[in-house]
This record gives C-alpha cells, structure tokens and sequence, in this order.
C-alpha cells in the first residue's frame, strides 16, 4: 500500500503529520443464505487509514474515508478534520482537503473508476426520463379554471380538496398533479 503524507507546523510550534492509504477495488459480494453461498455480484470495497501524528507521537485515526472531510467548527474561524481531533487554519484546510481528496481518488482501481461512472450516468438517464415523464403527464393533469399549470401551493389545496371529497378525508386515490415547478424543473433538465 502506498501511505501517503502531508506535514506542516501548527500554530503552537508542533510537527503535525498525516498520514494516509486509502485502496478501492471491485470485490465480489456473497451472501451466505443459510449455507448457500450466493453470488452478487461485484462492488467497490475500500480500505483505508488516516493517521494523525503531533511531534512523533500517533494521536489517533481513521479508517472511514466518509470521514475525510474538511468540516467547519461552529463559532470558530479554524476547520477541522471531520473523522480526526485535528483543527487547522483555513489555509492549512484547503491543502489537507485536497490531500485528501486526492488520495482516496487515486486509491481507486480502473475497474472502481468504471463503476462509478456508470452509475452516475445510469442515474443522469433515470433523471432525464423522469423529467420526460413529467413533461409528457403535463399535457393531462388537472389545471387551474385559466388552463395554467397549478402551483405548488395550490396542487397541495386541491389534492386535499379532492382527498376530502373521494375519500371521506381517509386514505385513497389522489391524483397526481404536475405542478409548474414540476414542469420548469423537467424542462431544465431536458435542455
């Protein structure tokens, strides 16, 4: 494993040091089902440590990349570590942010890289149809008296209405209604 790491001197004069791996490779999952092993195929599996070390002493660590993060602290101009007791100046926090972020990034395998991207493409055409959907429900769904599309607002007070009146106020069928917001938001997306 490759251990990476970034020092610096804080503010009260200690040597502060990171020190990080972080490897992210397709994995097969299996599931034993009472002693049946079941394939399921395979999915990024990540292992990983942060270190934190002040004047040569390990302070603590990490394994969780989740926690990688450059948080702010409320009340305090200083940002901190999220998974780590490190607080650090903001100039300090952008570098350790990128240290970061390149690490796990570089930690991934070709096959990790691969995965990801289909995924989010994967998500970006359930979205694009999702928008399709609504435009295309826009031309049937139920309309204001002037035949423009309801607001927010006003197809939460006809659901309701019409809840009340079909239902007796109880659980039921309500309509979908396609909302302006709805439709602006679809379009933006279908652009």
């Amino acid at each position: 494993m490759d251990i990476r790491t970034i020092g610096w001197t804080g503010t009260n004069g200690n040597a502060l040091e990171l020190r990080a791996y972080s490897e992210t490779k397709m994995v097969e999952r299996e599931i034993d089902s009472d002693g049946y092993i079941v394939k399921c195929g395979a999915e990024p599996k990540t292992t990983a440590n942060l270190e934190l070390w002040v004047d040569g002493k390990k302070i603590d660590s990490c394994w969780d990349v989740n926690f990688w993060q450059v948080i702010d602290v409320a009340n305090c101009e200083y940002k901190k570590v999220w998974g780590l007791k490190l607080m650090m100046t903001p100039e300090q926090a952008e570098k350790v942010g990128h240290f970061l972020k390149t690490t796990i990034e570089d930690g991934k395998t070709p096959e990790v890289k691969a995965y990801e991207a289909a995924k989010k493409e994967k998500s970006r055409q359930n979205t694009i149809a999702d928008a399709e959907r609504i435009i295309k429900a826009s031309e049937t769904t139920h309309r204001n008296n002037d035949g423009s599309l309801m607001t927010n607002d006003q197809a939460s007070a006809w659901k309701r209405r019409y809840n009340d009146a079909m239902n007796e106020g109880g659980e039921g069928y309500v309509p979908e209604v396609i909302t302006q917001e709805m439709y602006d938001w679809a379009k933006s997306v279908t652009r």
